[in-house]
Parts: C-alpha cells; sequence; structure tokens
C-alpha cells in the first residue's frame, strides 16, 4: 500500500511540467481558434462602408454618382406579367450611375458584384431579379453589352442596352422585394468579395 502511494507521487512529480504546459496550452489554443474564426467571419461582413459624395466617388475602377430610389414603381414592360408580392411588401427600383474611363475595368473590377438594399437596423434585401417588368436599363454594375440597337428591345430602353463607352457615364437598375414598412429608409449598397468588409453605400 505504502509503495503504491509512493509511486503515484513519483509520476505526479515526473510529468508536473507536462501537465502543466496542457493547462496553459488548451485554452490558448482554444482562444486562437476562436479568434481565428471571429477574424473570418468579422472580415467577410460588409461593416466599413465607402460613402458616395455627391460630387462622385471612385471606387473599383469606376466613378460612381449618387443613386435614385423610387418605391413602388410604375411597370416598363408592358408585356410581361409582374408576380404577385407577398402581402405587406413593395417593389423598390433603384438606378445607378457611374463612368468608366478604361472599359477594361468591366470585366475586372466591375464583374462580380452584389447590390443589395440594406435597413438601418441591419437588414439587407438582395436584388430581385425576376421582376423583368420594371426593369428598363442593364442590371448589375457592367451596364450594357449590345454592340448595336438591337430590334427587338423597345426603342424607348434599347439605347441604354448599348456598351458602356469610356468616360460617358451610364445607367443600370435593379429592383428590389422589400417590406412596406423598411422601403422608405433601405439603401443601396453594392459589395464585392474581394474588397470586404468595406462596401460602397449610396445616400437616401
Amino acid at each position: 500500500m505504502n509503495s503504491a502511494r509512493r509511486a503515484r507521487r513519483g509520476w505526479l512529480r515526473a510529468n508536473t511540467a507536462a501537465l502543466l504546459s496542457l493547462v496553459l496550452t488548451i485554452p490558448l489554443s482554444g482562444w486562437w481558434f476562436t479568434r481565428s474564426d471571429y477574424k473570418s467571419w468579422r472580415d467577410s461582413e460588409p461593416r466599413d462602408p465607402v460613402v458616395v459624395a455627391a460630387g462622385g466617388t471612385a471606387y473599383q475602377g469606376a466613378v460612381w454618382y449618387a443613386a435614385t430610389t423610387e418605391v413602388d414603381p410604375q411597370q416598363v414592360r408592358e408585356r410581361d406579367t409582374p408576380a404577385q408580392l407577398p402581402a405587406g411588401t413593395v417593389r423598390v427600383r433603384v438606378y445607378f450611375r457611374l463612368k468608366v474611363d478604361d472599359l477594361s475595368q468591366l470585366d475586372k473590377g466591375l464583374g462580380g458584384c452584389q447590390i443589395h438594399l440594406r435597413a438601418p437596423d441591419g437588414r439587407v434585401w438582395d436584388e430581385s431579379v425576376l421582376e423583368d417588368a420594371f426593369q428598363d436599363r442593364p442590371t448589375g454594375c457592367t451596364g450594357g453589352y449590345d454592340e448595336k440597337l438591337q430590334s427587338f428591345r423597345p426603342p424607348a430602353i434599347a439605347q441604354y442596352y448599348l456598351k458602356p463607352k469610356a468616360g460617358k457615364p451610364f445607367e443600370t437598375v435593379a429592383v428590389f422585394v422589400v417590406p412596406a414598412d423598411a422601403a422608405a429608409t433601405v439603401q443601396p449598397t453594392i459589395t464585392w468579395a474581394t474588397t470586404l468588409p468595406h462596401y460602397l453605400a449610396f445616400p437616401r
């Protein structure tokens, strides 16, 4: 019995350093992994706005101007039948105006953009790409894609679908479906995965 107790005290004494290192290493490892996960999550969230100024703001290879926001817009394509909206929601149409001096930015810097509406309480809505009846401009951040006027496009909007010209402002559009009680306060924003946590914000 006595020899067994002496053997146990000997093992503890021999492994004291290893046990102490575990006491320190396990919490430190947990802290490191938690910190790393939090940093990855934080850096992937759009939280640092680049606010578009009245005279234009250069960002991602383009100069961006103030956006125009319309709540409950009129239908622009009469031949299309609008989808029935969920109760308590409304459409919001946003026109974005921008200019590129180097057309290669249409394929490089501007590609991959995501357009959203952001409420003051942090809620975010993505563009509703099925709202064709309310779109009279190209969608996205790269503008039109026709080299010349196309006969199948209505004359009133065909001009907007021509490929943008270097140094000349052009417009794109995004349509959203949001709760009616948020429509007056939502702010248009644009994000790129390569620039997060920064994002482009358009004051209303």
